[in-house]
């Protein structure tokens, strides 16, 4: 009985010392973690005079060597961002929608499919979509005599900028004369600020009949709106009005010079010292990215480039020293992003209403017959048009076969998918989709993040078009559309037991969850996860910051963030299947605590944890013998377990 008794001891001072080692070293671990990921982490972003090192850039070189040959004063600052091209596009659309609107006289591939006709601003603009920001955002649609301008650093220059440069400017605005023009020139002058791009702004902001921020609300004028934002007129009026009381703008005069303060200390003085830069924030020196932004338009760093190249050319000062600050990305397309067109891109079935009707080459009713089909023939629909052409309406349609052709939309309507499968699958790197099967006569709706997390609804259909076979999926957002289909993988967990993952997971805390661009309550937002979500997770245990462990993830929209995957008192996301009804899947027994498929002795430092900060709750994550308590019990369990296996 005595040498049980010891026996027993024995056991139970080891197991007190094991505890104790372990408890030790997840506090050290935790700690660096805390050292390393309290500090924000952006790209590194360097600005580099024109080299070598631009030539791994696709089409740049080419052309601002062609700009430098026309233009031998002119001084040009290549700005590595640092920052994947696909991630920025992400960024500016799909992970916030509404940051960059375009007018609603754009129709098809211009507007975000997602919100549709969604109303912004002061209901006069829409979403754009991804190929529009693509459009906007892509340097290489600008390095042209006529779009450069929204390049050039916002800095005064007295060998160019002038009194009289700024009346051309303002000839027959509500800012003609002399008196302003001094004014304007002397205020840039004093913070060393570009005027033309000053007059530019205020006139893109009012117009040039002016506003009644301009002429003058209550007595109080904001030429530049700052503050004005809301989603109808009398909203944007009421609130430019009131940042203009706050400051004291109760002449035209004040409200031009502390705009122009403003725009210095807000925006040029902190990086963003183009036009280009105040409406695409990519410039990280305030310690963020994507946020701060100008002006939610997306062709207003083009259209007030426009004014101010035609005031250097008016002067005769555009072969004059000016100095242009050119962004590139990481992984950019090797082609410039194209203009969107009048079509609306889709990826839908349709069934033929009418006998022998022909399937055409090209837009022309005496164009080559591809195909001729009857009434119930389903087709894929891969584009809408929007603009009659031979009396018709042309849908961009694809035969069985994956030859692309067209037909005239009155004898075709919308049915519901046709699908043979419904599987759960993740991009495997970053990929065009695609709306129809084949890299010719298609179009490219977006381009997915490596560990995107995909809905696979047709496979085997269109094998070996144009040398793939291509796959039909669905994104959480409803867009579907093609791919290769050796560009996803199924879901599952990709390393057991290791930090690299590619497993779904679901969000279950129900106020949803924020996704931020570094562990960390106090860093940014990028976007928001509602309950429900399927997300990929493919880094578990990144760091533990602010007491919750955090995992790197990317959204079913392709943005690539971090999550609180939970604290001591509950989980956050949970393991879901590669089936169609999800549920947790992990198979591994109830020691398992943070779930990532093997138990050791981070499981044992999370009941600890758990029962040092909740000694008297109840949490069935925790409860590891599932006797509906977590105590000392519990940990013994977790320790048997390692013991065996």
């Amino acid at each position: 009985m005595l040498s049980n008794n010891i026996f027993i001891k024995e056991n139970i001072r080891r197991i007190k010392k094991f505890l104790t080692i372990i408890i030790i070293l997840n506090i050290f671990i935790y700690f660096i973690y805390g050292l390393v990921f309290n500090n924000e982490i952006y790209a590194v972003q360097t600005k580099e005079n024109v080299s070598s090192k631009l030539n791994n850039y696709s089409g740049y070189a080419e052309l601002i060597n062609k700009l430098r040959s026309a233009h031998p004063n002119w001084k040009f600052t290549i700005f590595y961002t640092g920052l994947d091209w696909n991630q920025v596009i992400k960024n500016e659309t799909t992970a916030w929608h509404g940051r960059n609107l375009i007018t609603s006289s754009k129709t098809g591939d211009w507007i975000c499919p997602t919100c549709n006709d969604k109303k912004y601003d002061n209901g006069s603009w829409r979403c754009a979509s991804e190929a529009t920001v693509s459009y906007y955002m892509d340097p290489r649609n600008f390095l042209n005599d006529d779009s450069i301008f929204q390049f050039e650093q916002a800095v005064f220059n007295s060998s160019i900028h002038s009194v009289d440069g700024v009346m051309s400017m303002t000839s027959g605005s509500f800012l003609d004369g002399r008196t302003n023009a001094e004014a304007i020139i002397e205020a840039c002058k004093n913070v060393n600020i570009n005027p033309y791009q000053v007059v530019s702004r205020i006139l893109q902001e009012q117009g040039k009949n002016g506003s009644t921020m301009s002429r003058g609300n209550e007595g109080y004028y904001n030429v530049f709106n700052v503050g004005a934002s809301g989603n109808s007129s009398s909203q944007i009026i009421a609130n430019a009005t009131s940042y203009a009381k706050e400051h004291g703008w109760n002449t035209l005069a004040k409200s031009i010079v502390g705009g122009i303060d403003f725009l210095k200390s807000k925006y040029i003085g902190i990086g963003q010292d183009t036009l280009y830069l105040q409406k695409f924030d990519v410039d990280n020196s305030d310690g963020s990215l994507y946020y701060h932004q100008y002006m939610q338009n997306v062709s207003a760093a083009l259209t007030e480039s426009y004014t101010v190249r035609n005031v250097y050319q008016k002067m005769g000062t555009i072969n004059n020293t000016v100095s242009f600050l050119i962004p590139v990305y990481e992984n950019m397309p090797k082609e410039k992003c194209q203009m969107p067109g009048t079509q609306g891109i889709v990826t839908q079935n349709v069934k033929i209403k009418g006998s022998n009707v022909n399937i055409r080459e090209s837009k022309n009713k005496n164009s080559n017959i591809l195909s001729t089909l009857n009434t119930g023939d389903t087709l894929l629909r891969i584009e809408i048009a929007n603009v009659a052409e031979d009396g018709y309406y042309w849908d961009k349609v694809v035969l069985a076969d994956g030859r692309k052709g067209y037909v005239a939309n009155t004898y075709i309507e919308k049915i519901n998918d046709i699908t043979n499968c419904n599987d759960r699958v993740i991009a495997n790197t970053d990929v065009n989709l695609r709306n129809g099967p084949g890299t010719s006569n298609t179009s490219i709706i977006t381009t997915l993040t490596n560990g995107q997390a995909l809905t696979r609804i047709e496979t085997g259909k269109y094998n070996g078009l144009d040398g793939y076979n291509w796959d039909r999926v669905k994104l959480s957002d409803g867009r579907q559309g093609y791919l290769v289909s050796s560009y996803i993988d199924m879901a599952g967990n990709s390393n057991p037991g290791g930090s690299n993952t590619n497993e779904l997971v679901k969000v279950i805390c129900g106020s949803g969850l924020k996704v931020r661009e570094t562990p960390g309550t106090n860093q940014k937002i990028l976007t928001y996860l509602d309950k429900g979500d399927i997300i990929t997770r493919i880094e578990k245990n990144s760091s533990n910051a602010n007491g919750f462990v955090w995992d790197k993830i990317v959204t079913g929209t392709g943005v690539t963030g971090y999550v609180a995957r939970g604290d001591s008192k509950e989980s956050y996301l949970e393991v879901v299947s590669n089936n169609n009804g999800g549920g947790n899947t992990n198979t591994n027994n109830n020691c398992d605590i943070d779930g990532n498929g093997v138990v050791n002795s981070t499981d044992l430092y999370y009941v600890i944890k758990f029962l040092k900060e909740n000694p008297n709750k109840y949490n069935k994550s925790y409860d590891v013998n599932k006797d509906n308590k977590v105590n000392s019990s519990d940990l013994y369990e977790i320790i048997l377990y390692l013991k065996k296996h």
